[in-house]
């Protein structure tokens, strides 16, 4: 929307000549929505309060606001270029989306700027601090619960209110619906629809009532935020669909007013959003008093019920703990590493589809890539062995209900709706579209809007979901198919034929390193989202090796002792390490 150009100075207190001022650049994403308000109150309480008693440091802040929607996505971009080259110490930013602000990212860390990231991640950037509700938490949350209110021999028929570009988003879906597999539940998903703004509810309630018109057709919405949640909520209750089941997040004073009420909503897993500010800006204090910085911070969330919302004081407060700490305790499996004496036989099969670099074929029964690289790894440590079955990503689902396969590792949102399958294990990478083109062009692809007019070469590269151009819309677009997509795709840019190829980020950053084009340059979008890559099993199925906990534990200390950025390097990617 604007710059607030005036520099904002919290305290105004004389510094001595001693005392040095620290120039920080905050970019907040709206001043509309007011969760988003409480965190910037956080974040300028706590500079106000470390100015007033500090006599060395004094914290001068200068803030941002881009804005909603689109609009407020592309002014975000702007505001980044033009205060990067100012050169702030450092920069506090809530990004819209994972991939707007990674560019800007790279280029503070080229100029050595700290940047400290909260609410939201940014991807393939080196942060100093990541600060965040513990989303997955809080999704589990409100699955469980859920769980508990509806009987448990009935199918659970859910409509969803999404919005995956985000990973706060992505981290309480995710939680949701495995808290409901650790249960065992039966569930459909009837519909998904994608909004997180009070406008996008309205429009979204609307067509719920159209497409869902008959009562008791539906037994939960669950919607990731209060934006468009509580309009929704509202909405509903006011026509008269009081027998729906309302999961929701953020605490939104309304929303927990309709909590208390018994309106439509039963479960809101609220965050303190102040706090999520407070402890932004002590990691920043920390940092420039030459203490330690804690690369990930998760602040935990409450989950407001009818028995517990007296123990929520708002988004100002505190955290408090959770009423139902064990209830809602994510279940942890014990490793079981077969003995490393005994000459074990033990084969653990795994699907993968064979897209460079999660998994490249080198022959016959020969393999490379950073997932074989990683698996061959745990399997020797572990002391059994794993088998590599090569499949598409559509065949990979149906290979594990046959009993082909004993886990699975494809993109989450091939299996994150459908009840047979358990995500376990740690997350083995992320995926999400690339925008290739010729470097120099002014290109700011942040949704199919972006797009309008351009030559563009698109496939299903890889692990992405499947990104769709209406001909009408896009005529001069290009589909590729085949093999050798990355390769063609790179091609067609190089002689020109179309303006921009989109595929697979990871696919065509390690095919631009194999074949050195270092002529292009690769952008990460959200056109269709993000997704981790998980490792997949069949509940309740036994194991003589617990392989998800062995993974894990190799991961942890592959981490810690630089073996996993060793296997990285070799395939030209970066660390997902703190996407959940």
């Amino acid at each position: 929307m604007r710059q607030i150009s005036i520099c904002v100075l919290l305290t105004l207190i004389a510094c001595t000549s001693w005392c040095r001022t620290v120039k920080v650049h905050a970019f907040f994403w709206s001043d509309k929505i007011e969760a988003q308000i409480a965190m910037r109150a956080g974040l300028e309480q706590q500079f106000q309060h470390y100015n007033a008693e500090s006599s060395e440091l004094k914290f001068e802040i200068t803030p941002y606001v881009a804005g909603d929607g689109r609009e407020g996505i592309l002014n975000q971009i702007k505001q980044l270029e033009q205060a990067i080259p100012t050169k702030p110490d450092a920069i506090v930013i809530q990004p819209p989306d994972l991939s707007t602000a990674s560019k800007a990212l790279q280029e503070a860390n080229a100029a050595d700027i700290p940047v400290f990231s909260f609410d939201q991640y940014i991807m393939l950037g080196n942060l100093t601090s990541y600060i965040a509700s513990d989303n997955y938490q809080a999704g589990w949350d409100n699955g469980i619960y859920i769980d508990s209110l509806i009987p448990k021999d009935q199918e659970i028929k859910i409509v969803l209110v999404e919005y995956l570009r985000v990973s706060a988003v992505i981290n309480r879906v995710d939680g949701f619906f495995d808290a409901l597999r650790s249960k065992r539940r039966k569930f459909t998903v009837l519909k998904r629809y994608e909004g997180i703004t009070p406008e996008s509810g309205v429009e979204i309630a609307e067509s719920f009532l159209k497409d869902f018109p008959r009562k008791k057709s539906v037994d939960v919405i669950f919607t990731v935020n209060d934006g468009a949640g509580l309009a929704i909520s509202n909405i509903l209750w006011d026509k008269g669909r009081k027998e729906i089941l309302h999961a929701t997040f953020d605490g939104d004073p309304k929303a927990v007013e309709n909590v208390r009420n018994r309106k439509l909503t039963v479960i809101n897993s609220s965050q303190y959003c102040a706090e999520i500010g407070r402890e932004t800006a002590r990691q920043v204090i920390n940092y420039f008093e030459k203490k330690p910085v804690t690369p990930q911070v998760l602040i935990p969330t409450y989950p407001v019920t009818k028995k517990s919302l007296e123990g929520f004081k708002g988004w100002l407060s505190t955290p408090s703990e959770s009423p139902h700490s064990e209830e809602f305790k994510i279940p942890h499996k014990a490793a079981s590493a077969l003995s490393k004496d005994a000459k074990t036989k033990t084969v653990i099969r795994v699907g993968i589809a064979p897209y460079c670099p999660y998994l490249c074929e080198k022959g016959t029964n020969s393999w490379s890539g950073y997932l074989y690289d990683i698996l061959s790894s745990v399997a020797k440590n572990g002391n059994f062995k794993v088998q590599i079955v090569s499949l598409s990503n559509d065949d990979l689902p149906k290979a594990l209900l046959a009993n082909r396969v004993d886990y699975i590792i494809l993109p989450s949102y091939l299996v994150r709706y459908q009840p047979e399958f358990q995500t376990t294990g740690p997350k083995l990478g992320v995926t999400f579209t690339g925008a290739l083109f010729t470097p120099g062009v002014r290109m700011r692809v942040v949704d199919k809007e972006s797009l309008t007019d351009m030559r563009i070469a698109f496939a299903r590269l890889g692990q992405e979901n499947e990104l769709k151009l209406d001909p009408d819309e896009f005529k001069k677009s290009i589909k590729i198919e085949g093999t050798d997509v990355a390769d063609r795709m790179i091609k067609t840019i190089g002689e020109r034929r179309v303006d921009l190829a989109l595929g697979d980020y990871n696919v065509l950053r390690y095919t631009m390193l194999r074949r050195q084009h270092m002529n292009l340059e690769l952008q990460p979008t959200s056109l269709t989202g993000f997704n981790s890559l998980s490792l997949v099993e069949l509940p309740g199925k036994t194991s003589p090796v617990n392989f998800p906990e062995l993974l894990g534990e190799w991961m942890a200390a592959a981490r810690a002792d630089g073996q996993m950025n060793k296997i990285l390097r070799k395939y030209n990617l970066l660390d997902w390490k703190y996407y959940r």
